[in-house]
């Protein structure tokens, strides 16, 4: 048996005991503290993640834009370097304005993009010509028109033209019309950096674009087509271009490919699988500011498909592999005067035939 030596010896070992029980107590309990609070944090930030501005277009289904204030919900989370490309509000957008419905259940879907040009507007012969010469693939297609725009006076006025003259595409869910909430857009001065020597407002300009097209293309995911086609809001079409389209589409379904150009300008007449959206709008997402759609087109296939040891016109072939071009063109540009203030735009897209 152990015998210590004398009561100050006994003490001394009581004291030691109850120190290094009173440190694990506090480990112990620390411990469970953060693993508390860790999983509290993780929950938290699922819940935002999965947020997508719920609520805020509870009226839309009356064809009446919602009374959103400015500032109302925290911004949309597209920062100027984004982390986590499409997380949260841009991986499942929800309009701020609604007309129209998706119930109905397409193979392709074309998005189109719409915004104030200056004295004129081509949209409605662009939406007369896409639904005069769809037949016969109606029940195949499904329109969607976003409008780019915060003023609500002026989506509610192009929201009624579009219903008074397109009834039946809108009732029977055709067609529909869309425009983002209220703080989607960034403060313009704070995200716009320098480059290739545009002046601002050409800069702001092809930005908002590439915001307008993110917000569309995923909305238009989660319609669940088998096709998205990329249009603009000052074209015509030619007659029985669905089918011509969704036959060429089937034709090359087992082929690997980007997009297939039905038009051989910038972002009209391009169509793309629906699963291949959310790859392609987050890398529009990381570069969204920094160069134009159909540029940034160009870099996201050359990075998927070139290598670094081959010269630039290898890289140019391999890239046309998976850029698809169909010839005649089955829709021509039409918009004389640009979307951007003070713009002219005259190209045309020669093979178009009408």
């Amino acid at each position: 048996m152990v015998r210590f030596q004398s009561k100050h010896t006994v003490w001394v070992v009581i004291l030691i005991l109850y120190g290094l029980s009173t440190v694990y107590y506090i480990a112990l309990t620390n411990s469970r503290n953060f693993f508390r609070l860790k999983n509290e944090v993780q929950k938290e930030i699922a819940l935002q993640a999965s947020k997508s501005f719920h609520g805020t277009v509870a009226d839309v289904q009356n064809n009446v834009a919602p009374t959103q204030k400015v500032g109302s919900s925290s911004k949309y989370s597209h920062p100027l370097y984004p982390g986590f490309p499409l997380s949260g509000d841009l991986a499942n957008p929800i309009p701020g304005f609604k007309l129209g419905h998706a119930s109905k259940q397409t193979k392709v879907v074309i998005g189109i993009p719409t915004i104030q040009r200056e004295g004129i507007s081509y949209l409605h012969q662009t939406i007369d010509s896409l639904l005069k010469n769809i037949e016969p693939r109606r029940n195949d297609t499904a329109i969607v028109i976003y409008i780019g725009e915060l003023d609500t006076e002026f989506v509610r006025s192009q929201a009624r033209e579009i219903s008074e003259n397109f009834p039946n595409e809108v009732e029977d869910g055709t067609l529909q019309v869309i425009s983002p909430p209220l703080n989607f857009y960034p403060d313009w001065e704070e995200v716009l950096p320098p480059s290739f020597g545009d002046p601002k407002e050409r800069i702001k300009w092809r930005s908002k674009q590439n915001l307008d097209q993110i917000f569309l293309m995923m909305y238009i995911y989660h319609m669940h087509p088998a096709y998205y086609l990329m249009l603009e809001d000052d074209v015509l079409s030619s007659v029985g271009y669905m089918d011509s389209i969704i036959k060429h589409a089937e034709s090359i379904e087992s082929t690997d490919y980007f997009f297939v150009s039905f038009c051989s300008l910038g972002a009209i007449g391009k169509l793309f699988r629906a699963r291949t959206l959310p790859s392609y709008a987050a890398f529009i997402h990381i570069f969204w500011n920094r160069k134009p759609l159909d540029w940034l087109q160009i870099d996201y296939v050359g990075t998927e498909v070139c290598s670094y040891d081959e010269s630039q016109k290898e890289c140019f072939a391999r890239r046309k592999e998976y850029m698809k071009e169909y010839r005649p063109a089955l829709f021509q540009h039409i918009g004389r005067i640009s979307s951007l203030k003070g713009k002219q735009q005259l190209l045309k897209d020669n093979s178009f035939v009408g």
